[in-house]
């Protein structure tokens, strides 16, 4: 046993002589220098991370939808109730005399507004102070700041895109932070923020004595430049090892960018909420979405909301927990006065103001569902996703927000005053053009105009009754030689036999047939029976063709049915296809964007006006004059009721089968607007074009100014006396004698006994001549 024990002596010696070598300085300055250079890899790899995204891209910036700014001038058909409904969807504040931009102040109909200020492609306006009298239902007089009677209101953001991410912000440069904000947000969050290099050994001490006093995890400890790094490039996993990496990467970001270059960034990374499934990036879509205004129109109050937040924007939602956010806010008041912020006095006056944040879905981000759908599409075949997600897009659009406001109230009213508490499904959408530039100023899809979903001014394609008669006439108009107002078609019973068999019958809406009518008549009246009559004389062919020409897209069957309407169009198409009769046969593509400016306000495309004459003006001029009397005499003089008779509009009714879709498609010399109404399940609605939808037009269109349509025939058009058969000239005061607008093609050679037909010929010769001239 000795003896082992004396052998295995020595081998233990050399195993551990053989340890020590291997532990030896060489091979721990190996493994240093390995150690040192993987880290100094590291060091290597999170700088450029950090650069990289810093440098490059450093916010997701969705485009912003604007509308178009809104003009005030003397004369200006506005209601109070419209003024004072437009301010607070602008979020104006009511201040007595109005002392900051975005205030304004009220008593009785005179009003003070101090105006935001803003730039567009058209130069912007500086803010000023408006001193504005309504009356009458108008503007009575404007006094703007420079002595001016006409103004602009800043252009209402009305939505914004992010397709691709769900992040959302609005970008605030740093010199637009309210200054207190600032103060507020390094007291609460990092008072060492200009002090420290990215890791603040103070603030972790700090925060670790607070937890330890606490007994649990109170303060985190973190800086500024930590929290940035943590929301910017890492996860919100509270591990070692993210820690381990979020230290170095705070101090590369210190070295590399200044202190102010890190706050910008935080003020417009930081995440304030989640609405829906957009997520509130930044303090300025914050003060948006919360309070509804500008960041820098904030209140103390509530910009200590917004920073309150910070530490937790679910369990410190100010809609959701107010009594907790309340809480918070006053916490952070209180740091406030502490670090010499606020003043004594203010921390008591700001502490007991209420939290003040806008209800959901209140804002004008979410005003316009309808509109903003049919921008979305627009944009969408001119630019991929990822631009329009990132690149910070200005979108100025043709919303005219008191054309939207009066839409959606002409239609809310009617409604409810038919199907009240919509009990019974009723439903209607309104579509607002400006005809000569082709502008949509206004999309209304739903009687509850603010909420989302199927797009019936978009999407609802229905059949459009009497609203094809124009395209009827007109295609016979097209013809002057065989055709005019004046020619006589039978209203009686015909039969059309169809290729199954079984003829086609139509009948009117009454179950009366008239018997003989001018085709003046035919379409006041909407007779459906003279119509078809008419239709197929001229020809369904003919008749299809009108209808590509006005702008119909759909495949149209020649069915003799779509002499009277079953083919469908949405009540945007419809617009689209009553827009050249609107503007005397001239086409403009219907549009709702007017140009787009990068995130800096540089224009950098524009949409502009393009008009292409597809119809001549002598027959639309003459079809214009029988659609005037639509509505003077016609089915639609319900119009009347609201529009007085200086006001010369046109416009048709439409009404379907079984009453299941009312509509009315009309306009001035500067409004043209659809209406429908109807259910979505397509079930009888029980309301025609004239009961249904003419009051909403003539509501929607009271509420607008107007500009009469021109009376003044265009040359080759003049207006003749005809006797009661339509083939001959007649005279004024002649029996049974009727005066036409008539293209020269269309004028007999043959006068009655009565009528002086040499005297007619003459003066409409020298009426042609006139019109040359004129």
């Amino acid at each position: 046993m000795a003896k082992k024990a004396k052998r295995a002596a020595p081998r233990r010696r050399k195993k551990k002589a053989s340890a020590r070598r291997w532990i030896s300085g060489r091979f721990l300055a190996k493994v240093l220098a390995v150690g040192l250079v993987a880290m100094a890899a590291g060091l290597i790899y999170l700088d450029a991370l950090v650069q990289e995204r810093f440098d490059s891209h450093v916010w997701q910036l969705p485009a912003r939808v604007y509308a178009r700014p809104v003009e005030l001038y003397p004369g200006r058909v506005l209601s109070r109730a419209d003024m004072l409904k437009m301010l607070e969807l602008m979020r104006y504040r009511q201040a007595p005399g109005a002392p900051t931009a975005g205030s304004y102040s009220v008593n009785g109909n005179q009003l003070i507004i101090h105006t935001r200020g803003f730039r567009d492609s058209d130069g912007g306006e500086p803010s000023q102070r408006l001193n504005l009298r309504l009356g009458g239902g108008e503007i009575a007089a404007l006094q703007a700041g420079q002595g001016g009677s006409l103004a602009r209101l800043e252009p209402m953001q009305i939505g914004s895109i992010h397709p691709g991410h769900s992040e959302d912000r609005v970008y605030v440069p740093l010199d637009r932070v309210p200054p207190l904000m600032i103060e507020m947000l390094l007291a609460t969050e990092d008072q060492d923020f200009y002090e420290h290099h990215g890791v603040s050994l103070r603030g972790l001490a700090r925060a670790m004595l607070a937890n330890i006093k606490s007994g649990r995890l109170v303060q985190g400890g973190s800086t500024l430049t930590q929290q940035l790094v943590k929301n910017f490039w890492l996860t919100q996993d509270r591990t070692l090892l993210r820690k381990l990496v979020e230290l170095p990467m705070a101090v590369l970001l210190e070295l590399h960018y200044s202190k102010d270059q890190i706050l910008e960034a935080y003020i417009n990374e930081v995440y304030l909420g989640q609405d829906g499934a957009r997520s509130i990036h930044g303090m300025g879509l914050g003060a948006q979405f919360y309070f509804g205004r500008p960041l820098e129109e904030l209140e103390p109050h509530q910009l200590a909301t917004l920073v309150g937040l910070l530490k937790g924007p679910s369990w410190y939602d100010p809609r959701r927990r107010p009594e907790r956010s309340l809480k918070r806010r006053n916490t952070v008041l209180q740091v406030a006065r502490q670090q010499g912020a606020l003043s004594e006095e203010e921390l008591h006056r700001f502490s007991k103001r209420g939290l003040e944040v806008v209800p959901r879905g209140e804002s004008p981000l979410y005003a316009f569902p309808a509109f903003i759908d049919l921008v979305r599409r627009q944009l969408a075949r001119d630019y991929p996703p990822e631009v329009l997600g990132v690149d910070g897009l200005r979108i100025h659009s043709t919303l005219d927000v008191l054309a939207q406001l009066a839409a959606e109230k002409a239609l809310r009213d009617h409604l409810e005053s038919k199907d009240p508490g919509g009990k019974n499904h009723l439903n209607g959408a309104v579509v607002v053009v400006a005809p000569t530039q082709g502008d949509v100023l206004a999309v209304v899809s739903n009687r509850r105009s603010r909420e989302h979903g199927f797009n019936r001014a978009l999407d609802a394609v229905r059949p459009i009754g009497s609203l094809v008669k124009p395209a009827v006439v007109l295609a016979a108009l097209e013809q002057p030689k065989k055709y005019s107002l004046a020619t006589i078609v039978n209203d009686e019973p015909l039969s059309v036999p169809l290729r199954n068999n079984e003829p086609w019958q139509p009948k009117n809406f009454d179950n009366k047939s008239l018997g003989p009518m001018p085709i003046h008549d035919v379409l006041v009246r909407s007779r459906n029976q003279a119509l078809a009559r008419l239709g197929m004389d001229v020809g369904l062919n003919k008749v299809a063709e009108t209808l590509k020409t006005l702008g119909v897209q759909r495949d149209i069957p020649l069915y003799p049915s779509i002499l009277l309407g079953s083919l469908g169009l949405t009540p945007f198409e419809v617009a689209m296809m009553y827009q050249p009769l609107a503007t005397g046969g001239f086409s403009t593509p219907l549009r709702s964007i007017t140009d787009v400016l990068d995130k800096d306000g540089q224009p950098i495309a524009r949409y502009p006006i393009t008009t292409e004459e597809v119809l001549p003006q002598e027959p639309v001029f003459v079809l214009q004059q029988a659609m005037q009397d639509v509505v003077d005499q016609g089915t639609g003089r319900g119009v009347r009721a609201k529009l007085p008779a200086s006001v010369k509009v046109a416009g048709k009714t439409g009404t379907s089968d079984n009453f299941r879709d009312a509509w009315f498609a009309g306009f001035s010399a500067n409004h043209l607007a659809v209406v429908w109404v109807g259910r979505d399940d397509n079930s009888p609605a029980g309301v025609s074009g004239s009961s249904g939808a003419v009051p909403v037009w003539a509501q929607l269109m009271a509420s607008l100014p107007q500009r009469s349509l021109s009376q003044k025939p265009p040359a080759g058009v003049e207006w003749v006396w005809m006797d009661p058969s339509g083939t001959l000239v007649s005279g004024e005061g002649c029996d049974g004698a009727r005066r036409y607008p008539m293209l020269p093609a269309s004028i007999p050679e043959e006068a009655d006994r009565c009528g002086s037909r040499d005297g007619d010929k003459k003066k409409g010769v020298l009426q042609w001549f006139k019109g040359w001239f004129d």
